[in-house]
């Protein structure tokens, strides 16, 4: 018996071919998409800066400010943006903890 394992691969099907398992671009890790403190130094927070402070998904905080009953800061809307008062947000968070 022959062991095949121990013998290179002169297959060309692996080779070149967009069938092989081999990525074309190695993978990159992940990035925060947001620094912390420069977000604590701005006055006004965009909705997706808002969940990344909260550690919550973007459609979350959509949700709170659509909630009455969540006493969730109410938006401003400027130029077809929607921002929250960085004060108004951590206020929210403080009191929610408690």
């Amino acid at each position: 018996m022959a062991d095949h394992q121990d013998e290179p691969s002169t297959g060309s099907a692996t080779q070149g071919s967009p069938d092989s398992q081999h990525s074309s671009a190695p993978a990159s890790p992940k990035v925060a998409p947001f620094d912390e403190a420069a977000l604590m130094r701005k006055m006004l927070l965009s909705v997706p800066e808002v969940a990344f402070l909260m550690r919550v998904g973007v459609r979350t905080v959509w949700r709170l400010m659509a909630d009455p009953k969540s006493k969730f800061p109410k938006p401003r809307h400027f130029r077809g943006r929607t921002l929250l008062p960085r004060d108004e947000v951590i206020a929210f968070l403080e009191g929610e903890s408690r």
